[in-house]
């Protein structure tokens, strides 16, 4: 039972940080085209959606940092721990599952209360981020009047 729930909860991390970096990559995407909107015609910025859809999520973390000024948010998104277990669950937390059966992994024990944490905290960073998703898409409305609400 505890391997069972152990697996369900990685399942359930990995869930979290799939939404966290979709919801990142949602938000700078919508600040870049805010900028671009209200950029003078004499300055130049210039991106790449794709860019933002293959970046990895401590790339996703930096250029959030970039264009955010709730520093709050971002302080929580840099801590190591963020990126740490990330890679973890979805690296190593099978193998290490499998292999702590045997008595033969190389990581530090994880119990299920650890990694139900985790998926916990990490669902109330993708609440966060999602508000301010929010704020951007009014903003987003505003500057691009005449196009469709993302």
């Amino acid at each position: 039972m505890k391997d069972d729930l152990y697996v369900t909860w990685i399942g359930k991390a990995l869930l979290s940080y799939q939404m966290l970096e979709e919801a990142l990559k949602l938000c700078i995407g919508v600040s870049y085209e805010i900028i671009c909107a209200s950029n003078p015609s004499e300055v130049d910025f210039k991106f790449s959606y794709s860019s933002i859809n293959n970046a990895p999520l401590g790339s996703l973390i930096r250029m959030f940092s970039n264009v955010s000024k709730n520093e709050t948010l971002v302080s929580d998104l840099k801590s190591k721990d963020v990126i740490r277990w990330r890679n973890f669950c979805a690296h190593n937390a099978f193998m290490h599952e499998f292999m702590n059966r045997t008595s033969q992994s190389f990581f530090s024990q994880h119990s299920v209360e650890e990694i139900k944490r985790v998926a916990l905290y990490t669902g109330e960073l993708v609440l966060k981020v999602g508000e301010e998703l929010k704020k951007l898409q009014d903003l987003h409305m505003r500057t691009h009047s005449d196009r469709p609400k993302l």
